[in-house]
C-alpha cells in the first residue's frame, strides 16, 4: 500500500519495555526489605503499620515494593461497587501519600518499584479505552505516583530484580482452590529454575530443594492487604514480608508471617495494630 511505502522507521516498535534489573555486587551486611500485595487503598491498616515500626527499625538499604502496591480499582475492568464512595484522583493520592512517607522514612535507602497485575491496570485501560491518551507523559504509572520525584526506580509489569542471583519478581501464579490451593512457591521455582520471591497470589509459603547447584529457595511472600474483599470471600490468604541481609554475595532471607497478635524477628516482637 501507499501507506507502507511511504512509512518511516521499522513496521514494529517493542510495544513494553520488560527488562531485569541486576544487583550483582553489594557489601557484606546489605540490608533488604521485600512488601507486595498492599492494595492501597485497601491494605490491612493494622498489619502495615505494624510491619512499619519494624522497617523503621531495620533501616534497609534497599526497599523493593513487588507489585500490587495500588489497587486502580477505579480503572478495573471488572465489576465495581456502585457504593464506592472515592475516585481514581483518591487513590493516586493516597498510594503516592504512601510512598512519600516511606521514603522521608529511610531517605538513604535504594527504592525498587516493580509494578504488578494491578498497577498494570492502568495501561491496560489507556489502549482499549483511551489509546489517543496513552502517550501523554503525564499518565504512566511512575508519573502518576511521582516515582522520579521520590527516587524509586520503576519496572514495567513482568519485570525481576536479580538481587546476587536471587529472582524478585511480582509473579503470575495463583489459584482458585481455597482448601488446598497449590504450593505457589513450588511452581515459580519450577517456572524460573532460580532462587526468588514472588507475590500476586497472597498466600505465603517456602519452597527448598537442592540439585547440582547447591541449595536454593522460593519464597511465596504473601500479602498486607485486607482479607475481606469483595471479589474473595473468606479467602485462603495470609499476611507476611520478607527482609533478608547479603553476606558474601548470598542473599540471606527471612519470610515474616504476621499473625493475629503480631510477629517476632530480628530478637524483637512487634504487637500488631489493631
Amino acid at each position: 500500500s501507499n501507506a507502507r511505502k511511504t512509512q518511516k522507521g521499522p513496521l514494529f516498535e517493542e510495544p513494553r519495555e520488560f527488562r531485569q534489573l541486576n544487583i550483582k555486587t553489594v557489601p557484606d551486611g546489605y540490608k533488604v526489605i521485600i512488601v507486595n500485595d498492599l492494595h492501597i487503598p485497601f491494605q490491612h491498616k493494622g498489619v502495615l503499620e505494624t510491619v512499619e515500626r519494624f522497617w523503621d527499625d531495620l533501616k534497609p538499604d534497599l526497599e523493593i515494593y513487588a507489585g500490587d502496591i495500588f489497587d486502580c480499582y477505579s480503572v478495573s475492568t471488572f465489576d465495581q461497587n456502585p457504593s464506592r464512595s472515592f475516585h481514581f484522583q483518591d487513590e493516586i493520592d493516597t498510594a503516592r501519600a504512601w510512598l512519600y512517607k516511606r521514603a522521608e522514612a529511610n531517605p538513604g535507602a535504594r527504592r525498587v518499584f516493580i509494578e504488578g497485575n494491578h498497577e498494570d491496570r492502568v495501561r491496560r485501560w489507556l489502549w482499549k479505552k483511551g489509546p489517543e491518551l496513552s502517550s501523554l507523559r503525564s499518565l504512566p504509572l511512575e508519573n502518576l505516583l511521582g516515582l522520579e520525584d521520590m527516587k524509586i526506580e520503576n519496572l514495567a509489569y513482568g519485570s525481576k530484580v536479580n538481587l546476587c542471583g536471587f529472582l524478585i519478581e511480582h509473579g503470575y501464579r495463583a489459584s482458585r482452590s481455597r482448601a488446598f490451593p497449590p504450593h505457589t512457591a513450588r511452581l515459580m521455582a519450577v517456572d524460573t529454575g532460580s532462587s526468588g520471591l514472588c507475590g500476586h497470589d497472597h498466600r505465603s509459603g517456602l519452597y527448598r530443594w537442592t540439585d547440582s547447584r547447591g541449595d536454593h529457595s522460593y519464597i511465596s511472600n504473601g500479602c498486607l492487604c485486607r482479607m475481606d474483599m469483595e471479589y474473595s470471600p473468606f479467602p485462603n490468604w495470609q499476611h507476611s514480608f520478607t527482609h533478608g541481609v547479603v553476606e558474601q554475595g548470598v542473599f540471606h532471607t527471612t519470610l515474616v508471617p504476621v499473625l493475629k497478635d503480631g510477629f517476632r524477628t530480628e530478637g524483637q516482637f512487634y504487637r500488631r495494630s489493631k
